[in-house]
């Protein structure tokens, strides 16, 4: 059984847990126009950015040691525990690893995924694998994206980003996301000294390969993720109480994701709660998955789902019951935390209720 013991976070909100459930529960976008470089020949101007050019390994760092930290696991137990990272590949990437890992006390790094915007997901869950089969007592997994020049113009220039700077998920009008700073760790266990967050119960990874850019119009590879996920955890659609979904505000990914929801979780997907908090956090790109684990684990404990923000109206592509107003609750123990990406990768993570 695969439980995270420990978790810390960071984002355009603040660090640490409290300061992202209590901007959810704000309802107000993290987003002020950037500062950390110019954007004045773009279409788009706004992120969800913390102060200033975080180091993304410093960052790493002080994150695994929180939730080290908060795991309580001890100097020897930190020795035999390996490093699973997500994060945007570059030529130093595998030296700044290793010396993330040493720095933190932990064995080794055993695998940097980079799977676009699943990479966090998946990254999670092989730790969840490793622990699940004996293979480890113990992994930590951590992921960062921040926002850069590079990577703000590149979105941008394929006419990607919301140009006014507010993320629609779902929504008639939606015109694209919002980049956003984060950041997070987690320590997946087979067993504990602390109460758990959450279960990981299962898992599922999928690559439609339908086109480099474009999503399947049917969800093809979400719908077999999920599905994969519900049937490694021997847990019927039923049982799925809110759906994270990975939404990023864009008209063809949202309505395949949302054929795909209403595919895997068939005859219940029209009554699940879903939202994306994309709308509330901004689009963490590599860290997506873990950011939305957080989230996933919050509204377990509090027993409440954060809304999906900047909703104009229905869309008839996405007839999803989606969560616009404060209060609700999930409506069974379990939920879904949904990421894809880019060459039609997408990675699922199922998650119970501690």
């Amino acid at each position: 059984m695969a439980r995270v013991t420990g978790l810390s976070v960071l984002t355009a909100y603040g660090s640490g847990p409290e300061a992202l459930w209590d901007g959810l529960l704000s309802q107000k976008p993290a987003t002020s126009a950037v500062t950390r470089f110019d954007t004045a020949r773009h279409r788009a101007h706004d992120a969800c950015t913390v102060p200033g050019t975080p180091d993304t390994f410093a960052e790493l760092a002080r994150l695994i040691d929180d939730a080290c930290d908060q795991a309580r696991l001890s100097p020897a137990e930190r020795r035999q525990a390996p490093l699973v990272l997500a994060v945007h590949a570059g030529a130093d990437t595998a030296d700044r690893a290793t010396r993330l890992a040493a720095a933190c006390g932990l064995r080794e790094v055993r695998t940097v995924h980079t799977a676009a915007c699943a990479a966090a997901s998946s990254a999670v869950a092989e730790a969840a694998q490793l622990v699940t089969d004996r293979t480890e007592d113990r992994v930590v997994v951590a992921g960062a994206s921040f926002v850069d020049a590079s990577m703000f113009a590149a979105f941008d220039d394929a006419g990607i980003l919301a140009p006014d700077g507010v993320a629609r998920p779902f929504s008639a009008g939606r015109d694209g996301p919002v980049l956003g700073d984060g950041a997070a760790a987690v320590v997946v266990e087979r067993a504990g000294a602390v109460r758990p967050w959450l279960r990981v119960a299962g898992w599922g990874n999928a690559a439609e390969a339908h086109h480099v850019c474009r999503p399947h119009p049917e969800g093809a590879g979400p719908a077999a993720a999920i599905t994969a996920a519900l049937r490694r955890a021997g847990v019927g659609p039923d049982r799925v109480g809110y759906v994270n979904a990975h939404a990023t505000a864009t008209p063809a990914f949202d309505a395949g994701e949302a054929a795909a929801v209403l595919r895997a979780l068939a005859p219940y997907g029209a009554q699940v709660p879903v939202s994306s908090t994309k709308a509330l956090h901004g689009h963490c790109l590599e860290a997506s998955g873990l950011v939305e684990l957080v989230v996933c684990a919050l509204a377990l404990r509090h027993n409440e789902l954060p809304v999906n923000a900047g909703h104009l109206g229905p869309d008839g592509d996405c007839p999803l019951d989606l969560v616009l107003e404060r209060g609700r609750e999930p409506r069974a123990d379990h939920a879904l935390s949904l990421n894809t990406g880019f060459g039609g990768v997408s990675s699922v993570l199922l998650l119970a209720k501690s």
